[in-house]
């Protein structure tokens, strides 16, 4: 199989993700919209879709494992990106008064909390909304050390994971959705956990290997 080929295999299932979304979406979101806001939108996945072709471009996929893992990590960040807000961010910012109504909700604190630990006065441990953000960054916690050697250990993980998590909910005070710093409590636990279990079982997976060596 050639290379370019097999760039375009790891390219093509958020490809295809994003087509699905564009067809479920599109008409209610941008079919109706000005000229102006569609190519913001138009940016946003120019910029998105650059970045997934030059890590593609940047990393080898010497075998279907190393292709699966890359091409399952572009859809993950799809999603996430999709569920955060990312796709309406230019929409959003383009409307007048947006720096102003910002502003005013962090003042109101309207569906903005900084206060620590105060969703779990409200909400029971399984409820989505603990569930829900506590999975969000999990999968993070494995993709980076296996998609990254620089940021491998515990604590580059934890910092990659807080800033990510800090990013989304600045995301979502820019396109007026709730804003809570237990998100960020939550987010960066999940992506530790997901960090810690990726661990555990590359530590198994090696002992099984020496194992099967042994035997030979």
């Amino acid at each position: 199989m050639t290379k370019i080929l097999k760039k375009i295999l790891v390219l093509l299932p958020v490809l295809l993700v994003t087509i699905l979304f564009l067809k479920a979406n599109y008409r209610d979101e941008y079919l109706h919209v000005p000229a102006k806001r569609l190519l913001l939108f138009a940016i946003t996945l120019f910029l998105l879709y650059g970045w997934f072709v030059l890590m593609a471009i940047r990393r080898k996929q010497e075998s279907f494992w190393d292709g699966l893992i890359l091409a399952s990590f572009f859809v993950y960040v799809f999603m996430v990106l999709t569920l955060t807000g990312y796709f309406i961010l230019f929409r959003e910012i383009s409307y007048h008064g947006w720096w102003e109504n910002m502003l005013r909700r962090i003042e109101r604190r309207d569906h903005v909390n900084f206060q620590l630990l105060e969703i779990f006065r409200i909400y029971k441990l399984s409820h989505t909304q603990i569930v829900g953000n506590f999975i969000m960054l999990f999968p993070l916690g494995i993709y980076l050390p296996l998609l990254y050697k620089k940021v491998s250990g515990f604590f580059p993980v934890l910092l990659v994971s807080l800033m990510t998590s800090v990013m989304i909910e600045l995301l979502q005070l820019a396109t007026r959705r709730s804003v809570d710093i237990d998100d960020v409590l939550l987010n960066t636990t999940g992506a530790v956990i997901g960090w810690c279990v990726y661990q555990v079982v590359r530590v198994l997976f090696r002992q099984e290997g020496r194992r099967v060596g042994a035997g030979a």
